[in-house]
């Protein structure tokens, strides 16, 4: 059993604490030992639970957190200069990071994965490769995509066997197709469909996807 404490009580955190929360009922329901003992979160604001119903307690801000010993670290955020700023701190400070992978998401046994990952996809097919803290959310990535470090995929996109950069951000319902090239820290739009490289740091829009 692990002990976990999720970085950042916002939605992304939220949905990490639901994640966690379901491996362990689902533990408990083949009576298997639970995979996680969950500790609390960290965040800079103490009383982000104020007026929820969320009973898991925020344990200390993350500006001045120190580790506590054995336990691993889920950061949720979906913004990747954040997740850049938070890995960076804790990571400083001796912080290790766990890859979670939601127990309904279908994800090939030959995926190659780095730490502190967020999946919630819906598939991501064979021959994938994902760099460290990569979110993919409710997503379909094909066999052959490569996507580096930082980078999130939101809801309902699909990724081809294309190639997306570090700190990159794709929007909802968008579409990169097989070939294309997106470079470092740029991003793809909402429904947006990308048949072409994109430069880094540009944001791209449309269908086609163009420079904005």
């Amino acid at each position: 059993m692990k002990d976990i404490i999720i970085v950042c009580a916002g939605t992304y955190g939220r949905e990490a604490l639901y994640m966690v929360n379901e491996h362990n009922r689902l533990a408990d329901a083949y009576k298997k030992e639970r995979p996680y003992r969950l500790l609390g979160f960290i965040d800079d604001n103490l009383e982000a639970f104020k007026g929820t119903d969320i009973q898991v307690p925020i344990i200390g801000r993350i500006e001045d957190w120190k580790p506590m010993g054995n336990e691993y670290y889920i950061i949720g955020s979906a913004f990747p200069e954040l997740k850049v700023k938070l890995s960076i701190l804790l990571k400083g400070r001796g912080c290790r990071f766990e890859t979670i992978i939601a127990p309904w998401s279908m994800v090939s046994d030959d995926v190659i994965m780095g730490e502190g990952c967020f999946i919630t996809a819906h598939s991501i097919s064979a021959g994938v490769k994902l760099g460290n803290f990569v979110n993919i959310n409710g997503s379909m990535i094909t066999p052959g995509a490569v996507i580096d470090d930082y980078s999130t995929i939101t809801g309902f996109a699909v990724v081809e066997a294309a190639h997306i950069g570090k700190r990159v951000f794709v929007g909802s319902h968008a579409v990169v197709s097989e070939g294309v090239s997106v470079g470092d820290d740029a991003q793809v739009s909402v429904g947006s469909i990308v048949n072409t490289d994109v430069k880094e740091g540009t944001t791209v829009f449309g269908v086609p996807a163009a420079v904005i």
